[in-house]
């Protein structure tokens, strides 16, 4: 009778303790789908809330984008923006991330790591013909423009006018990219024995955008390594919505360590010394190096020539114009040297649509600085051996 009581009394038990663990495993599920609906619910509003900005509106055939491609149809202009949009970036050694290799219509990056332009010479290089990389970020690389279009294209285009079958310009523009990688980018290609004649430096926006010291993905790779640490079962487990949800946003609101002056100040100085870095590696190997302060939507750009004025700058780029602002003075009181060409105040006086979305330039300004380096590169007669 005592073994009867015993096993009815382990029976119940059992049953209990399985129905809370089946409650608490329907809970967890129900717990996490709620986790994961609240997550898609925030990508949400954040998109909505992005594209209310106006940074990239034209995700298809608008009218007032008709105005930066007179040339295009409304069929190529949606191709055109579907491409830029589907361009996307991998792991490059030394310097974190380039684009992927991509191939249409409009857009085309080379296995090789460089944008197409028009009249694209070989790879690698002729070293018969004076042979200019350029390096930059997005702009530089012409994220909303055709492969025709971007700033390297133009010069190209302007330089086999003036010296024909004598010049090969090459887009080493890429997405992001601060004055460190393009530093690291150049010793890479001198370090793969491709010297060219020339290199021109795009930079300003992404150096002084954000105020950090870090690339884009800086915080992507570092998580990654970190994860490697730890083992499978807790990577596992914070992989699940409902700890997604608990511990995903916690340094989404990351105090500011330092005030906007300072890390503009950092900023700047970072731009300096790899300027000079750069300028030692070119002497070493017999290059020409131009530094181009490339111009920025938020100074000295009227807004009405601007489709994207009401975009957010302040949020999502707060140094960017006391940034510039800063970067005036700091021009006035150093001599920076003949190859620095300041372009920040270009944008005075032109009366043509100038950015492509927020931040990226139009066909038109995409020329009017390709003319610009041009003029120059010719002023400091790079080309007289020609």
């Amino acid at each position: 009778m005592k073994f009867r009581n015993l096993g009815n009394k382990i029976k119940s038990g059992y049953g209990a303790l399985a129905l809370i663990a089946l409650n608490s495993i329907i809970m967890f599920l129900v717990l996490n789908l709620i986790a994961s609906a609240i997550i898609d619910f925030r990508g949400q509003l954040r998109k909505k809330a992005d594209a209310a900005t106006g940074r990239y509106s034209f995700k298809k055939y608008e009218d007032p984008v008709k105005v930066l491609f007179p040339d295009l149809e409304k069929n190529d202009i949606n191709t055109l923006l579907t491409e830029i949009r589907h361009v996307s970036q991998v792991f490059d050694t030394y310097t974190q991330f380039k684009e992927k290799p991509f191939v249409g219509k409009f857009v085309n990056v080379d296995v090789h790591g460089f944008r197409p332009i028009k009249d694209q010479g070989p790879w690698p290089p002729n070293s018969e013909k004076t042979n200019i990389f350029v390096f930059g970020g997005s702009t530089t690389f012409g994220y909303g423009v055709t492969d025709q279009q971007t700033i390297p294209s133009y010069m190209q285009e302007i330089l086999t006018a003036k010296y024909p079958g004598k010049i090969q310009v090459y887009n080493f523009g890429r997405g992001g990219y601060i004055s460190v990688q393009e530093r690291v980018l150049f010793e890479k290609l001198i370090g793969s024995g491709i010297v060219p004649n020339v290199a021109v430096f795009i930079d300003g926006l992404n150096d002084l955008g954000y105020g950090d010291d870090d690339p884009p993905h800086t915080k992507e790779l570092t998580k990654f390594m970190a994860e490697g640490e730890k083992p499978p079962f807790t990577n596992c487990v914070m992989q699940m919505p409902i700890f997604k949800l608990m511990f995903g946003h916690s340094n989404h609101a990351k105090a500011h360590s330092r005030n906007a002056n300072e890390k503009i100040d950092n900023a700047i100085k970072r731009y300096e010394i790899n300027r000079e870095l750069i300028q030692a590696v070119s002497k070493a190997f017999t290059v020409y190096p131009l530094f181009v302060w490339q111009p920025i939507p938020v100074y000295k750009c009227e807004a009405k020539y601007n489709l994207f004025a009401t975009f957010d700058y302040n949020r999502y780029m707060p140094y960017l114009k006391q940034g510039y602002e800063n970067m005036v003075r700091h021009v006035a009181n150093r001599q920076l040297g003949d190859n620095f060409l300041w372009l920040a105040d270009m944008q005075e006086g032109l009366h043509n649509s100038l950015y492509a979305d927020a931040i990226h330039y139009s066909p038109y300004l995409c020329r009017t600085i390709a003319g610009k380096i041009v003029d120059a590169l010719e002023s400091k007669k790079v080309f007289n051996n020609d």
